[in-house]
């Protein structure tokens, strides 16, 4: 089983405990919940944020409605969502594509298809 931490040993001393860093970095099990990049923003930005829900969609340029489904997570992020997101929050286009497709694997972990591989 795979791990989203960097592999290390742990050893202690007199001094305290230590931890070498092999530098191998593995990826979280698909099983473990993956939350949708609605809920992270909300979460992580919108309940920080002063403004209420409908100006935070005025500074995305969107709809109240198309921001509400995205955080309750009945819409999928687009790039351009994405690049919005990066202008308000400070948190990279790239680390908000990262949960969007943390998610999809998540919520398809059960639906792999059995298929013959090819090499």
């Amino acid at each position: 089983m795979k791990h989203s931490m960097h592999i290390g040993i742990e050893y202690n001393s007199d001094r305290g405990k230590a931890l070498i860093d092999t530098g191998e970095r593995v990826s979280r099990p698909e099983h473990l919940k993956r939350p949708h990049p609605g809920e992270v923003f909300k979460r992580r930005c919108m309940s920080k944020s002063p403004l209420k829900q409908n100006e935070i969609a005025q500074c995305l340029s969107i709809s109240t409605k198309h921001l509400s489904r995205f955080i309750n997570g009945h819409s999928n992020l687009t790039v351009e969502l994405a690049r919005k997101l990066e202008a308000v929050s400070g948190i990279s286009a790239q680390a908000w594509m990262h949960y969007q497709v943390a998610y999809d694997l998540y919520r398809t972990a059960n639906n792999k298809p059995n298929l013959k591989s090819i090499y």
